[in-house]
Order: C-alpha cells, then structure tokens, then sequence
C-alpha cells in the first residue's frame, strides 16, 4: 500500500493509468455536486484539480460500472435533495419524486449528461460480482474497511493491475496491492 498524496504529486508520465473512484467521479463529472452542501467543495477542489492535469495530459483514465452505478444513485439522491430544496412546500418522499414525471425527465437529462461526461474521460470496466468476490470479502473482512462494493471494485482493479486508485474514502487505506492517490488528510495522516 502506497499512499500519494495528490496536492504534491505531479504526474510526468502520461501513459500512467489511473482509476477513478465514485466520490472523485461525482466532483469532476456531475456538475451540480455543491449544491446543497457547499463545505464539500473544499474537499472536492483538490480532486477536481488533480483529475483535470491528468485528462489534459491525456493519462488513461478507468472506472467500473459498479462505481457508474453507485454515481447515478447518488445523484439521484442529490437531485432530490435539490428538488426538496427550491420546493419547501412539497412533502414528496423519494418513491413519489420518481413518479413525478416532469421531474423523472430532468434528472434523465442530468443522468444521461454526467454518464456521456464520465465515458468521455473514463473507460468503463465491467466487472464480476460474484459469489466467491464475496466469500473473500467475508473471509478477509478483519484485514480491511471496505464495504462489499469497494471491496470487490478494489480485488478486480488488483487482478486486472488498475492498481493507482484515486479516491477521497479512508477505508481504501487498508486495502493492500493498491497506490492510493488522495487528498484525504487523515488516510494521509496515519501512513
């Protein structure tokens, strides 16, 4: 486990892959991230910053349909937050926003313009999730922090050596094969 810390990490190799984890993806590609909560975009910065030297240095950049997945769901919830927002009056649960035709429209747009910004900078792999992912994900779950997600995108990009992950999540600290590239103060911090 290496652990590069992004604010003075300068890239002079521009056939270096990386592979973008979902909260770097939501800042760089989903352009309405900051919206309801301001303080993130501090956290956001230096992430944002870090992957435009690389797209315009033309680094290879990857990303899984697990994390697209993950992407468009929070999305989905950050849209909703909005929509709650600018709609004091409207007690909608998440259920009845996505009965709402006219809002189920917008955010379509707003899903299909953040997927079409992340294939334009990011291969997608597709990964398999299987049942034996799982069964190590079980049997090793005292060696790490990882959630079931995290944990079988993190195996698949070791196997397929996407081994430079840049990602904001800590719990990514104690996954070994992996150089992580971070902002994250504490993962920074505690090695």
């Amino acid at each position: 486990m290496n652990i590069i810390d992004i604010n003075s990490f300068s890239s002079i190799n521009n056939s270096k892959e990386y592979f973008l984890d979902t909260n770097v993806l939501y800042w760089y590609v989903y352009p309405r991230y900051g919206l309801t909560k301001k303080s993130v975009e501090y956290q956001a910065k230096p992430y944002y910053d870090f992957v435009d030297r690389l797209v315009s240095d033309s680094n290879p950049l990857y990303t899984s349909v697990y994390n697209i997945s993950e992407l468009l769901n929070i999305i989905e919830k950050n849209e909703f937050d909005i929509f709650l927002a600018t709609n004091p009056d409207c007690h909608y649960t998440l259920k009845d926003y996505r009965k709402d035709s006219v809002e189920r429209k917008k955010l379509q747009n707003i899903l299909h313009t953040t997927l079409n910004n992340a294939t334009a900078i990011c291969k997608i792999l597709d990964f398999n999730f299987t049942n034996s992912k799982l069964k190590n994900f079980t049997n090793t779950f005292s060696t790490h922090r990882c959630d079931p997600f995290d944990y079988v995108i993190l195996d698949n990009c070791v196997s397929t050596s996407h081994t430079n992950i840049i990602s904001d999540d800590n719990d990514f600290t104690t996954f070994s094969g992996i150089n992580l590239y971070t902002a994250n103060v504490q993962s920074l911090a505690d090695h």
